[in-house]
C-alpha cells in the first residue's frame, strides 16, 4: 500500500539546520567580505547552508525514519552520511560560485559610478568629534585607490556650503592640489546647513555631467541638520532621487542622533555607515568605495544597480534554483527517487520565495538585511519538507522488514538443511 507521508521531524530539524547555516553564514560574510571573492563568499556560504540542512535532514530520518524505512536506517545510513558533502557542501559551493559570477558579471547598459562628490561637516561640533580633522586624511586616503577614470570634489559645510574643489580627474597633482585646500578649512565653526550642502553637491553633478558617467555623493557629519532639511527634506531629496544619484552618508561617533542620514541614504538608495571612532573612518571610505557596484546574491544592491529589474529577476532565479539544489542534494543522500520528485518542487517554490524575500526586503528595508537572509535561509529548509512523498507503507513499517529478515533466515535455513 502506497501513502503520501511528511515526516514532522525532518521538518523540524531542517529548520534546526537552516537557522544553524544562517549564522555560521553571516560569521563568513562578517569575516571575509572583503577579503574573498564575492563568488568564493557565495559558494561558501551556500555549501554551508546546505551541508546544515541536509545534515539535520539525515539525522532527523535516523531518529524517525518515515520517508526511507528501516531498512535504509539499517543498512544505508552510514553511505548517506558519505554521501552528505559530495551532495550538499561541494555541489552548493559550486553552484553558489557559478550564480554569483554571473549575477556579479556586467551585462546590459548600466553604467558604473566614476565621480564622486565629498561633502564633508566643518561645523563647530567637529572640533569635539574630529579634533585632528581625521576625516581629511580618510577621504584623501580613499583617492589612492582610484584613477584618472574617476572624478572627485570636495564641498565643507558649516552655517554655509562651499567648494573646496571642483571636478577633476584624480590624478597625483589633484591629490596634492586637494590636500593644500583642505588644510584651509581645519578650523571647525558655525551650525551644521546640510541642506544647502546637498544641493550645491546636486549642482556640482549637474554642471560637470558627461555622457556615460554617473556620480554619487559621499556626506559626512557628527549630527543632524541644525537648518531647514527637515522641512524641506522632499524637495531636497527629489532631483537626487529622479536622476538615480545615491548618497552614501558616515555617522561619526555612536550617541548621536543620525535619524536625518539614515533618511537621507534610504531615500536615494545609498547607504548608511555609522563610524564609532574617528580612527576607523579610513575603513569606512574604502568599504563605501567596494560596495559602490557591488552585485551580492544575498545582500543589498548599491549604487545604479540598486532598482534594476532585471537584476531582481536574475537574483530571484538564481535563489529558485539554488532551492531546488539544496532540496536535491538532501535526496540524493538518501538516493530515493519519490523524495527527489516531491523535494524538487518544494525547493523550487521555497527558492522562489527566499529569492523575494531578499529582493523586496532589500529594496524596502535594507538596514534589516540580516532578517531577510534569515527568513530566506529558514524558507529554503522549510518548505521542501512540507511536500508530501509517496511512500510503500509495507516495506518501509518496522514490523514487515523484520518479518521478512526472519522469512529470509528462515528460507536460507531450509535450503541448508535441504542440501546436507
Amino acid at each position: 500500500m502506497v501513502e503520501k507521508r511528511i515526516n514532522l521531524t525532518m521538518l523540524v530539524m531542517s529548520t534546526i539546520g537552516g537557522v544553524v547555516g544562517f549564522i555560521i553564514g553571516e560569521v563568513i560574510i562578517g569575516a571575509y567580505r572583503y577579503k574573498l571573492s564575492h563568488s568564493v563568499l557565495m559558494g561558501v556560504y551556500f555549501g554551508v547552508l546546505a551541508l546544515c540542512i541536509g545534515g539535520m535532514c539525515l539525522i532527523a530520518e535516523m531518529i524517525n525514519p518515515r520517508l526511507n524505512g528501516f531498512s535504509w536506517k539499517n543498512n544505508y545510513l552510514k553511505t548517506s552520511f558519505k554521501f552528505l558533502i559530495p551532495c550538499t557542501l561541494i555541489m552548493l559551493f559550486i553552484a553558489g560560485m557559478l550564480f554569483q559570477f554571473l549575477y556579479e558579471t556586467g551585462i546590459g547598459k548600466v553604467k558604473k559610478i566614476s565621480d564622486v562628490v565629498f561633502v564633508m561637516d566643518t561645523s563647530g561640533s567637529m572640533s569635539k568629534t574630529d579634533p585632528n580633522n581625521e576625516r581629511f586624511s580618510a577621504a584623501l586616503d580613499l583617492l589612492d585607490s582610484m584613477n584618472e577614470e574617476n572624478r572627485v570634489s570636495f564641498y565643507r559645510f558649516d552655517d554655509t556650503a562651499e567648494q573646496i574643489f571642483p571636478m577633476t580627474k584624480v590624478t597625483d597633482k589633484t591629490k596634492k592640489d586637494i590636500e593644500e585646500k583642505l588644510k584651509q578649512h581645519e578650523n571647525a565653526k558655525g551650525n551644521t546647513n546640510m541642506r544647502e550642502a546637498l544641493l550645491k553637491a546636486y549642482d556640482e553633478i549637474k554642471s560637470s555631467e558627461n555622457s556615460g558617467r554617473n556620480a554619487m555623493v559621499i556626506l559626512l557629519s557628527d549630527g543632524g541638520d541644525t537648518y531647514d532639511l527637515a522641512q524641506k527634506f522632499d524637495e531636497t531629496m527629489k532631483p537626487f532621487k529622479s536622476n538615480g544619484i545615491p548618497i552614501y552618508t558616515i555617522g561619526m561617533l555612536s550617541e548621536n542622533n543620525f535619524y536625518i542620514l539614515k533618511k537621507i541614504s534610504r531615500e536615494s538608495n545609498g547607504n548608511y555607515y555609522s563610524v564609532k571612532e574617528v580612527k576607523d573612518l579610513k575603513g569606512v571610505f574604502n568599504k563605501i568605495y567596494m560596495d559602490l557596484q557591488q552585485r551580492l546574491l544575498v545582500d543589498k544592491r548599491d549604487g545604479v544597480y540598486e532598482s534594476s529589474s532585471f537584476y531582481m529577476i536574475l537574483r530571484i532565479l538564481f535563489i529558485a534554483v539554488i532551492g531546488c539544489l539544496i532540496a536535491a542534494g538532501v535526496s540524493l543522500t538518501f538516493d530515493n527517487k519519490n523524495l527527489l520528485k516531491g523535494f524538487l518542487v518544494g525547493g523550487f517554490i521555497g527558492g522562489v520565495v527566499a529569492g523575494a524575500i531578499i529582493e523586496i526586503g532589500f529594496l524596502y528595508f535594507p538596514w534589516l538585511g540580516f532578517l531577510h537572509r534569515a527568513f530566506a535561509d529558514i524558507i529554503m529548509a522549510l518548505i521542501f519538507t512540507l511536500i508530501p512523498i509517496k511512500v510503500d507503507v509495507k516495506n518501509y513499517s518496522k514490523g514487515s522488514y523484520i518479518n521478512k529478515n526472519k522469512e529470509l533466515e528462515l528460507y536460507n535455513g531450509k535450503n541448508f538443511n535441504n542440501f546436507s
